[in-house]
């Protein structure tokens, strides 16, 4: 289903057949009048450009001295009846059950139900309710994916059937975990899970889908029966390392209140009472566990490097929803028909056609893997002048890389604010097909709640509700990161002149970059001229 968002004005023959099949679906995205602006695009684009620049300059006024948000406020939810009620075995319990079940549906759906992706419960649940979904809830609320993570729950229960009926069989072969590994293992899936959203041509089958999902089932518990359960959630498992990294700018979350049990945490990687915060192995095994309500973002406030494997994981997820956004521009509908043709790459696209199912696909596949590499490149470059335009005396204790590990975490809430944006009438209008299929999740003609004969209201929102839900998501977006950027520059360079000079760089980054995200949602939405 994604992929059908991102083909408009490929051809026009293909448009035309696909308009006639996929009605509604094109209206999620593009919609089927076009917007005329009160002004022309070019002054919303300089208008947030200037007003990103504009909170550059009040927040180096006003926020100074290395001790700037050194420490953030905290209330224990579970200090409350409400916040014991929600944190309750029995609700957690019953959650991971309706996951586990979903995951089950997932898969006998997709294998015996209805091929057709608008009759069939799968498409709609994994790209909708799923993927859009959870990245919402972790980013504007907290991670309830450590809570239901279908995968995790599964092997749950095969650790605690094996205490009991093998008390003296480890259940698992705990290798230790190679330190060189990092994140990397996720970075690989990541990279296979946006190929598969943005490229795949069965990304909308239902059993493609069924078929996939069992695929990575086998990964995931293959890597927790080698390594360990909460190790391979934490550097294997894409969606925990995903959901988790958006978290971090959520205004929920769970840490140890003695961070002594962090002394016996199963992972290498864990730097003892710093990385506590959001951790269920320490969450799960201490006596005074907090489920904390905290200021939005406060989470990115982190002054240690990440690793290279986890930079990179940040940059992939702002690389790949904004080829997203490209696929479904005039831009990219002349560039895929030039390199569809080209004499250069057609040994190339014949050779990845076999593998990617069809030439489009090909060609979208050799534009993926160049745009992420160049937007990882990018990013370098902008951390090496931000080095290199901080005095000697500041940045002497820092690298380029290091640099790019310190900052990365603060393009988080851009990630975000483009995930609203891009995907949030994707939503809520394709959303509106749970309704009927809620009914007849198979296709079989069912109607087991009354809803099967519900009708899509395509009217829900409109152009110009997703043209200003754009603006001011990705305005308020790099406003949060410009923010985020100037305190950690505080506490890396520990001097406020440094700090302002070693942004300008991030600057000049920053603002083109909500430019020039605004001009690619704007293209299937407003009438630029």
């Amino acid at each position: 289903m994604r992929n059908i968002l991102n083909r408009p004005g490929f051809l026009s023959a293909g448009l035309a057949g696909i308009l006639l099949i996929f009605p509604v679906t094109l209206l999620a995205h593009g919609f089927a009048q076009r917007y005329d602006l009160p002004v022309p695009l070019n002054l919303y684009l300089t208008g947030s450009g200037f007003a990103v620049a504009l909170s550059f300059v009040v927040v180096a006024i006003f926020v100074r001295g290395s001790h700037a948000l050194a420490g953030y406020p905290r209330f224990n939810l579970l200090g409350t009846p409400i916040g014991r009620l929600f944190a309750h075995p029995l609700v957690t319990n019953a959650l991971r059950t309706i996951s586990v079940a979903m995951l089950v549906l997932i898969v006998v759906a997709g294998f015996i139900g209805d091929t057709n992706p608008f009759k069939n419960i799968v498409p709609t649940t994994v790209w909708v309710i799923w993927w859009v979904g959870f990245a919402y809830i972790s980013g504007l609320l907290g991670d309830l994916w450590a809570v239901v993570n279908p995968w995790n729950a599964i092997f749950r229960v095969y650790e605690w059937v094996q205490k009991k009926l093998l008390p003296r069989f480890h259940g698992t072969l705990s290798v230790a975990y190679p330190m060189r590994l990092g994140d990397w293992p996720s970075v690989a899936l990541f990279l296979c899970f946006i190929w598969a959203e943005l490229i795949w041509p069965a990304s909308d089958s239902p059993i493609g889908l069924a078929r996939a999902a069992l695929a990575y089932s086998l990964i995931t518990w293959l890597g927790m029966f080698i390594f360990g359960r909460e190790v391979w959630l934490r550097h294997g498992e894409v969606f925990s390392v995903l959901f988790r990294l958006l978290a971090r700018f959520a205004p929920l979350e769970i840490r140890t209140g003695n961070t002594d049990v962090c002394n016996s945490c199963s992972d290498v990687h864990c730097v003892t009472g710093r990385d506590c915060v959001g951790c269920s192995e320490c969450f799960s095994h201490n006596s005074s566990p907090q489920w904390n309500l905290r200021p939005w973002a406060v989470g990115l406030l982190d002054t240690r490097a990440v690793s290279t494997s986890k930079m990179v994981f940040v940059l992939l997820m702002l690389a790949s929803v904004t080829f997203d956004g490209l696929l479904a521009t005039p831009l990219w509908a002349e560039a895929g028909r030039e390199m569809l043709y080209s004499e250069q790459l057609r040994s190339l696209i014949v050779f990845l056609q076999d593998f990617a199912g069809d030439a489009y696909a090909a060609v979208s596949t050799l534009a993926l893997v160049a745009f992420l590499i160049v937007f990882q490149l990018f990013y370098l470059l902008f951390s090496a002048l931000v080095y290199w335009i901080t005095p000697a005396a500041e940045r002497s204790r820092v690298s380029i890389l290091q640099v790019a590990k310190i900052f990365v975490l603060t393009l988080i809430p851009i990630a975000l604010a483009y995930h609203l944006a891009h995907y949030l009438s994707f939503l809520l209008i394709v959303g509106q097909y749970m309704i009927p299929l809620a009914s007849d999740p198979f296709g079989f003609g069912w109607d087991l709640f009354g809803t099967s004969l519900y009708l899509v209201n395509i009217g829900i929102v409109n152009a110009k509700f997703v043209w200003y839900t754009s603006v001011v998501a990705i305005v308020t977006g790099h406003i949060i990161a410009v923010y985020l950027a100037h305190v950690i520059a505080i506490r890396t360079f520990r001097s406020s002149k440094a700090a302002l000079l070693s942004q300008i760089p991030m600057l000049v980054l920053m603002v083109s970059y909500t430019m020039l995200s605004l001009w690619i949602l704007a293209q299937p939405v407003v009438e630029s001229g």
